[in-house]
């Protein structure tokens, strides 16, 4: 046994040279003799990193490939942003944009550039793409409305312009003509608003007029609900990209710091063992090892980046108008009031 670790001593100690005609010059054979010997834990990566850090990934994939428990011991020591639970390993992330790391950095293509997309729909701050999406208030806002919506937007009006004499020399419509006197005169009651409402000449002589600040809600009622569509239809394309390497949808778990309290965002990893078994196996032999990525994300990025293997997606022109009509009617009743 004292012959194994003098020979595992001298390896630490960057004495390959010294040692390797004894195994033909081959150190996976090497590192067979020790194993059986039951001396793999007497490797120190620390010195051989210092003396000879060729062998390092090679030697780490070695112990990784034939100790099981190895993993722990990887993790624990150069993998400073995963957290280790029952179920799995997790990655701990600054910000949830920080995701955006794993996808393409193309942004010197005419193409659109897919890390920016995700950091923007990942990040806290609202991403809105798209302004002026409203044309036609009444035909973009109104028209789309579900009938509970359109009974509240009666109700506003009534609120607004209802019970009191309103005159064609301001409004003009053919509804309103019948609706007025002989003096041009008319006033919308609840017997009748709803016939206004549902008269797009009558609403847009309004919106001209008393509803403008109504108008103007819609408006921005059009762009939060566009917004919102694209911005959930990317944020699903990106989780979909994700589960390459991810598990499920992150998690918040909160911190307490004194007074203050944070909210840390976590992501399941999905195979962390595959994960760092293709790092080790890419730099096999080069002096790119954890001691240099240590960290998860660090790691998984260089990797990505020596293969040109990080993660795309693709970005839809316009978000599917049944989820904006869906939101524009999730988000009238609150902005009939703004």
């Amino acid at each position: 046994m004292s012959k194994v670790l003098d020979l595992v001593n001298k390896f630490n100690n960057g004495e390959w040279d010294d040692i390797s005609d004894v195994f033909g010059g081959d150190v996976k054979r090497f590192y067979s003799y020790v194993k059986r010997a039951g001396f793999l834990n007497y490797f120190d990566l620390d010195s051989i990193h210092y003396e000879d850090e060729r062998f390092v990934n090679e030697l780490m994939l070695y112990r990784l490939q034939n100790d099981p428990s190895y993993l722990n011991e990887i993790v624990q020591g150069f993998l400073s942003d995963v957290e280790i639970r029952g179920d799995g390993y997790y990655l701990m992330l600054s910000d949830l944009s920080e995701l955006s790391d794993f996808f393409k950095d193309n942004q010197y293509s005419r193409e659109y550039n897919d890390r920016d997309i995700v950091k923007n729909v990942l990040d806290e701050d609202w991403w809105e793409p798209y302004s002026d999406t409203v044309y036609d208030v009444y035909k973009d806002i109104v028209e789309e409305l579900n009938e509970k919506n359109m009974k509240l937007l009666a109700e506003r009006v009534l609120e607004l312009v209802g019970n009191q004499e309103l005159s064609l020399d301001d409004y003009k419509s053919e509804l309103f003509r019948d609706m007025s006197d002989d003096d041009g005169r008319f006033i919308i009651t609840e017997s009748n608003v709803m016939s206004v409402v549902e008269d797009e000449d009558s609403m847009n002589s309004l919106f001209k007029g008393d509803l403008n600040d109504l108008m103007n809600s819609f408006r921005w009622l059009g762009d939060e609900a566009y917004n919102q569509a694209y911005n959930d239809e990317v944020y699903s394309e990106v989780f979909d990209e994700l589960s390459t390497y991810f598990e499920g949808k992150h998690s918040w778990v909160e911190n307490k710091n004194g007074l203050k309290t944070v909210y840390i965002p976590y992501i399941k990893i999905k195979n962390i063992k595959s994960d760092i078994e293709n790092f080790l196996n890419s730099f096999a032999g080069y002096e790119d090892t954890l001691f240099e990525y240590g960290d998860y994300s660090s790691m998984l990025r260089h990797y990505m980046g020596d293969s040109d293997d990080f993660l795309r997606i693709r970005v839809p022109d316009y978000p599917d108008n049944r989820k904006v009509v869906e939101n524009i009617n999730d988000g009238l009743p609150d902005r009939l009031y703004y």
